[in-house]
């Protein structure tokens, strides 16, 4: 069978929707009973310039060109029904009761010889014009399928076998070649280059996707807006002076802590809003500019404020061996001495990343409220890089409202993070649709700074994804030999920055896992994935590939599996 541009499944039944149709039907499935030597390619319109008219545009359709590599090109114009010559005018002739049913607008022969000058003068443009053109044919016809022709030959056609009929349906290769061959005796095979330029000249294949950054764009609006999960938790948060909240990574819980807080800040109460991260605290600030008696502020800092207040000594000890045991367990002593040394008591406690808090910790804090304060907690128990589930305990006795649908990531981003942390549970996602994440192996760490800078490059050039919107992570400090990443920020400090809670400065945001935890950004680029423990346990790689809104990139040791 002949091969069709477009495809043709001339199985299905052909319903007509106007009475040209028929015609070009019939051409068609005369056509298809030619070997696949045969090429048509149908029903193409075409628009160009005539320059003898002052460049003005014109246009027309080819209802079929026929190609063959060993005679050349024939361009046909179909005309269905009867026809009608008076005086140089055409006119169509209803096929039922033979009436003149209007005028062609020109005749059938110089619609076709207009489709082949276009062809031929786009195709001569190209190399065609210095190679094969020259030596093949390339002519035109016209069809007439419902009448036989016995009528003399128009001045248009140089033989009276240029002009088929109803007869040539039947003698379909027969007629094809005989107006070729006449066109051109001894046409020159056309090699297999000729034969993809002629194609890609007349059905060039188009493949053009929009930038990341406009497909980041449209996520991002479906992405921000409340779930009915998150409506009703916030509903029963309203009406309950205590509550757990539960979800998982980019299920809105930051969200409806903050719209909480603001809740409660229009009641006139005094608001505490605490965390582990610090970078996120700092962000959180932000979303309460203007708003008065509300503390944001992680908890560590909580306790160092105070102590700044309260006048007791606040000492972080010089021996990095210290340190934990300092943060940990000394932070809340501290707390708790200044509890009676400051009359400021809140109204409402929220917690966002609770599970980062221990026991002792909570202890201080119920000291901080008023009586019969409200406490609320947020957290997820998959998201443990500080602490371990089996040694956490929520606040208070309570079900958890669940929020079990990611609003953060979309799915093909949840489902890699997912993945990288272990987890097996099926997730909802607010955004089924994605651009697939990337997968970037290295031989040795050194080769990631190369990597990294360009792909920042691709993406805020030529896939216009704003530096502010990307957030490179690693599970390592970025000047640690595992990612060597110190010496291409320290260059280039225009582009790159360490500053991690805020991306207004429009600069690529480049830190831990552990100081973006909280956080967020359309593109993140986690690297240094070395899998070495405890660095790149699960839990860590879930927080950093979480992070991800829209597009995420990992860079990861070549011989490990992901």
């Amino acid at each position: 069978m002949a091969v069709f541009y477009p495809p043709i499944d001339f199985d299905i039944p052909f319903i007509p929707e106007k009475g040209g149709d028929i015609a070009e039907r019939k051409v068609l499935e005369s056509l298809k009973d030619l070997n696949d030597s045969w090429h048509i390619i149908h029903g193409i319109h075409w628009r160009g310039f005539n320059e003898q008219y002052n460049g003005r545009e014109y246009g027309g359709e080819a209802d079929a060109l026929v190609f063959h590599p060993e005679l050349g090109v024939l361009i046909i114009e179909v005309k269905g029904g009867g026809i009608h010559h008076d005086n140089g005018v055409w006119y169509y002739v209803d096929k039922f009761n033979g009436s003149i049913k209007g005028d062609m607008k020109g005749s059938p022969c110089d619609q076709a010889a207009k489709s082949r000058h276009y062809y031929f003068n786009r195709l001569r443009n190209t190399s065609l014009g210095g190679s094969i053109l020259g030596r093949t044919a390339f002519t035109y016809t016209v069809w007439f399928p419902d009448i036989e022709w016995n009528a003399p030959i128009p001045p248009e056609m140089p033989s009276g076998s240029y002009i088929l009929d109803c007869r040539s349906l039947a003698g379909t290769e027969k007629a094809l070649r005989s107006i070729l061959t006449q066109s051109f005796p001894k046409a020159s095979t056309w090699s297999e280059k000729e034969r993809k330029l002629l194609f890609d000249s007349i059905l060039p294949d188009v493949n053009l996707s929009p930038p990341l950054g406009t497909v980041l764009s449209d996520l991002r609006s479906t992405l921000f807006r409340l779930t009915d999960a998150q409506i009703n938790a916030l509903s029963a948060l309203k009406s309950t002076d205590r509550l757990l909240v539960k979800g998982c990574a980019g299920s809105g819980k930051t969200l409806l802590a903050v719209r909480l807080a603001k809740e409660h800040l229009q009641q006139g109460k005094r608001v505490l809003f605490t965390c582990y991260n610090k970078n996120l605290a700092a962000n959180l600030a932000d979303d309460f500019d203007g708003y008065e008696n509300i503390d944001v502020v992680n908890y560590h800092e909580l306790v160092r404020k105070r102590c700044e207040q309260s006048g007791v000594p606040y000492v972080v000890p010089k021996e990095k061996e210290l340190l934990p045991s300092f943060f940990r367990e000394r932070c809340p002593e501290l707390l708790e001495q200044t509890i009676d040394a400051t009359c400021l008591r809140y109204d409402t406690i929220i917690v966002d990343e609770a599970f980062d808090f221990l026991d002792t910790w909570w202890l201080t804090l119920e000291m901080l409220g008023v009586e019969k304060c409200c406490l609320y907690a947020f957290y997820d128990l998959k998201q443990g890089i500080f602490n371990e589930v089996s040694g956490w305990h929520p606040p208070f006795t309570g079900l958890p409202i669940q929020l079990d649908t990611n609003m953060r990531n979309t799915r093909p981003v949840g489902d890699l993070a997912n993945r990288l942390g272990g987890i097996i549970d099926p997730s909802n996602y607010l955004v089924n649709e994605g651009k697939k994440p990337v997968l970037m192996s290295f031989d040795k760490p050194v080769e990631q700074a190369a990597k990294i800078q360009k792909l920042v490059k691709d993406l805020t050039g030529k896939e216009k994804v704003s530096p502010g919107a990307i957030a490179i992570l690693s599970p390592y400090k970025h000047t640690s030999d595992h990612v060597g990443l110190g010496k291409v920020i320290e260059s280039d400090s225009g582009l790159f920055t360490t500053d991690m809670f805020t991306s207004t400065k429009g600069k690529v945001r480049v830190g831990t896992i552990q100081s973006f935890k909280g956080l967020e950004a359309d593109v993140v680029i986690l690297c240094g994935i070395d899998g070495q423990l405890p660095a790149c346990k699960p839990a860590n790689l879930y927080v950093g590939a979480s992070r991800a809104r829209l597009m995420l990139y990992v860079l990861h040791q070549k011989d490990i599996t992901l």
